[in-house]
């Protein structure tokens, strides 16, 4: 893989792990490429076949390749990963199908550091949320200040 594939590959999975969505700069490093279908069971090395994954992942993962079974590992650039998975309120996922439930165990997606981003991420998205309303009801009370103001200016002077 040349540099500028790789910088493709970072791309199209948006700098995350493209197996339990860890990013980059939660990574604190660089993420591997995975040969989702392994080259030691054949797979092609190209784009096609390169999945943007974490060292955790990639490890977990390793070389395995049973795609006709239940007992497989999702492609996320194929599988509706959401068809399989439901993500908890305690951060943990909950596979939705049979193979769901293999692709979290096979790729230990509810490792204790896991289910911490998952709910740091959780408590992010609401405090970005929360921030946004106050920001919305502050630019509501400003406006309204702002009449009150003129409205008084425009009394003071008519009296």
């Amino acid at each position: 893989m040349n540099p500028e594939q790789r910088e493709a590959l970072q791309e199209r999975f948006n700098f995350r792990c493209g197996y339990c969505g860890v990013s980059e700069t939660d990574a604190g490093a660089e993420m591997t490429a995975d040969h989702f279908q392994p080259s030691s069971k054949g797979g092609a090395d190209n784009s096609s076949n390169w999945i943007y994954c974490c060292h955790a992942c990639n490890e977990f993962k390793s070389n395995y390749w049973n795609p006709d079974s239940v007992d497989r590992v999702l492609n996320p650039l194929v599988d509706d990963i959401s068809e399989h998975l439901n993500e908890m309120d305690d951060g943990q996922l909950r596979g939705r199908t049979v193979t769901g439930n293999f692709f979290i165990q096979k790729l230990k997606l509810n490792r204790p550091t896991l289910v911490a981003h998952r709910l740091q991420r959780t408590r992010r998205e609401h405090m970005t949320e929360r921030y946004k309303q106050l920001e919305e009801r502050i630019a509501v009370l400003e406006a309204r200040l702002a009449e009150i103001e003129e409205s008084t200016n425009e009394n003071e002077q008519t009296e």
